[in-house]
């Protein structure tokens, strides 16, 4: 596999054609990546060394996407463009990335990996608070700018760093950043080196102390976060010159390349502009009307789904082809969103969305088979809660089933969108009651809603056989009883 480096998505039509040529040239897969990235998979070692040498001398590079580097820097893929854009980030995010790019003293010499995003969009397509590093819009004494969010990772979200920059003031600091992360961060356990393992050991206020070191100016304390929830009825986004965006909808990242030379030789032809989004889709720039002649590849529309088997060693089944089995009309018609990941690295930032899913293999209910573990209400808009484990094993066979009870709970609940049903409902619940309340109507089909106190809502079941002597056998039998049949 080769990953190709795409700062802020902005990949181009030339350079999209540029990649398109290579992955015909050696018969390559092409698959989108949640960081805005593109992979070129399933080439010899020759290949790959070949292909990179190839894309280096035209001016696009792989380095620094693999192992211990600063990766791809993100940001919403209308960044600049949309209605809701303040600043445009791309300039800065240029600027941050020459001061790791291709220098020897950072290639692979940091503790682990370390993802940065920044946006000043009122309104993202994704929530970027898994970064290590996340300069999010903000405003202060009437001023736009940033607030700093730091430590997070796929599986934890970053904490405030009660830190406000103007757009001047970021790439300075974002050097300091790296620079004081490189010298101090965590080496002795590989499993333990992130940025979020340091701050957990010497405290957020400890690190900023270290950067001081490289960065001589006062902090100005945080701003008032800017941050909406974006819900847009179709694929289309109207931007500030009066005309469009489109979403071209990939198969959870994967992209033929007949449909790619195809969209590209529209975007030729109309003088269009293309860039990758961060939810592993392309967007079609600068169309005068609400109007796409090619059909998208799937109907996904909120979902997030990593790698899956068939491209990473580490997923444990096809991600991809389980995903495209999901009751996808009905999630969308409710614009859940949802993070499909493979394992437990989390690539699809399971904890980022309304429901999440991390891959497991178990043989709790009988043979060995695929299943999830399933998470619920993700406060992500604005970085104020991850999606919590509801359930260690979920199989496969029964994962629809299971999802349907959980939406009809979120229907009846008077909610429009999933994100404030989370809020103001299920986040009122501890997870182990959550986990016995959604199976036990499971079970008996009782049409009985959360909103009542947890236990006026488990009286409604008192009765029933396989209530057990605590809450947490009651689960293990339910499990059984029900994934078993």
């Amino acid at each position: 596999m080769l990953r190709i480096r795409i700062a802020g998505g902005r990949v181009g039509v030339e350079n999209l054609e540029k990649i398109l040529y290579f992955a015909q040239k050696s018969e390559a897969s092409i698959i989108l990546t949640a960081r805005a990235q593109i992979e070129l998979h399933n080439l010899s070692f020759k290949e790959v060394i070949k292909t990179h040498k190839e894309l280096e001398k035209i001016g696009i590079t792989s380095f620094q996407t693999l192992t211990d580097n600063f990766r791809n820097i993100i940001t919403d893929p209308l960044d600049g463009i949309a209605k809701g854009s303040i600043i445009e980030t791309y300039p800065l995010i240029l600027k941050m990335q020459n001061i790791f790019l291709k220098h020897r003293e950072f290639t692979g010499l940091i503790p682990r990996k370390f993802n940065t995003a920044i946006s000043a969009n009122i309104f993202n397509i994704t929530s970027f608070f898994g970064n290590d590093c996340y300069f999010a819009l903000a405003k202060r004494d009437n001023i736009f700018g940033f607030n700093l969010y730091l430590g997070g990772k796929n599986s934890s979200l970053s904490k405030d760093a009660n830190i406000f920059l103007k757009e001047e003031e970021i790439v300075e600091l974002f050097e300091a950043i790296i620079k004081a992360y490189k010298k101090y961060g965590l080496r002795e356990s590989r499993s333990k080196a992130r940025l979020y393992h340091l701050i957990e050991k010497i405290g957020l206020e400890e690190f900023k102390e270290k950067i001081k070191e490289f960065y001589k100016k006062d902090f100005t304390p945080k701003g008032e976060l800017i941050s909406e929830k974006y819900i847009n009825k179709d694929d289309f986004f109207e931007l500030k010159n009066s005309k469009f965006a489109y979403r071209f909808k990939t198969k959870f990242g994967e992209i033929d390349k007949e449909s790619l030379k195809e969209i590209l030789k529209i975007a030729k032809k109309e003088s269009l502009d293309i860039r990758v989004g961060v939810d592993q889709n392309l967007y079609i720039i600068n169309l005068k009307d609400k109007y796409f002649p090619i059909s998208p590849l799937s109907q996904n529309q909120n979902m997030v789904v990593c790698a899956g088997e068939r491209y990473c060693i580490f997923s444990l089944f096809d991600t991809k082809k389980e995903a495209s089995k999901l009751i996808l009309g009905k999630l969308n018609s409710l614009n859940i969103k949802i993070g499909y990941s493979g394992c437990l690295k989390g690539c699809a930032r399971h904890i980022l969305c309304d429901i999440g899913f991390v891959g497991i293999r178990t043989t709790l209910y009988g043979k060995l088979q695929k299943g999830v573990r399933l998470y619920l209400g993700g406060e992500y808009t604005k970085g104020e809660k991850a999606a919590r484990l509801i359930y260690w094993a979920v199989p496969l066979s029964k994962l629809n089933m299971l999802i349907e009870v959980i939406i009809d709970e979120f229907q009846q609940s008077g909610f429009e969108d999933f994100e404030d049903f989370s809020k103001n409902i299920l986040n009122l619940y501890e997870e182990k009651f959550l986990a016995f309340y959604f199976l036990a109507k499971l079970k008996t089909q009782k049409r009985v809603y959360l909103g009542k106190s947890q236990d006026e809502l488990f009286k409604k079941f008192i009765n029933e056989d396989f209530i057990k002597e605590d809450i947490y056998k009651t689960i293990i039998h339910l499990e059984k009883v029900v994934y078993s049949s």
